[in-house]
């Protein structure tokens, strides 16, 4: 994340039930520039899917909630929930102000009561297509923490030091193009 501005950004894993799943989250969190993925509860996870990403992030264990949440709060931090709520807001009108902490819910039951109760606020990924219900919890993280980087310009956009992955395919009928970024 940006040392220049001072804003940081960190995921908050709590309650995850597919561990694999923390080890792509790693993966993403270093793509956008988090600080620290912030684990709660147990401390370790399966770093499948990180593709090495983990020595390029740093890593805080906290063994309640509670204690994390104070960490974050002493740093000035917000704690957004990513969460469909009657307050939600969608993550395209980028409400992040500051340094914030994203906290993803449990993949089949959501955000519980108690990390509820932790948030500052909540956002929600728009949807345009009627095919599923939900997003993958590793997705809604890349998309919520693209969202965040690019609002504080974290995003690298230097062509010197970026390439162009493009790679083509079909679904239902449909070309696809997915054109990603290598800085």
């Amino acid at each position: 994340m940006s040392e220049e501005n001072g804003v940081k950004c960190y995921v908050l894993v709590h309650n995850i039930a597919k561990r694999h799943n923390v080890g792509t989250l790693a993966r993403s969190a270093t793509a956008f520039g988090v600080s620290e993925l912030i684990l709660v509860g147990r401390r370790d996870f399966n770093a499948f899917g990180s593709h090495g990403s983990t020595s390029h992030l740093g890593f805080r264990h906290f063994f309640s909630l509670l204690d994390a949440r104070n960490f974050l709060k002493e740093r000035d931090c917000d704690i957004c929930g990513v969460e469909i709520t009657d307050n939600a807001l969608p993550v395209n009108q980028h409400p992040f102000k500051r340094s914030t902490a994203f906290l993803l819910g449990n993949e089949g039951t959501g955000l519980s009561t108690k990390e509820l109760e932790i948030c500052d606020f909540f956002v929600y990924i728009p949807q345009y297509g009627c095919g599923t219900a939900s997003l993958n919890v590793t997705v809604a993280a890349s998309i919520v923490l693209h969202h965040f980087a690019g609002k504080h310009e974290l995003l690298r956009t230097d062509p010197e030091s970026s390439s162009v992955l493009e790679e083509g395919f079909v679904i239902n009928g449909n070309q696809v193009w997915i054109a990603v970024l290598i800085a």
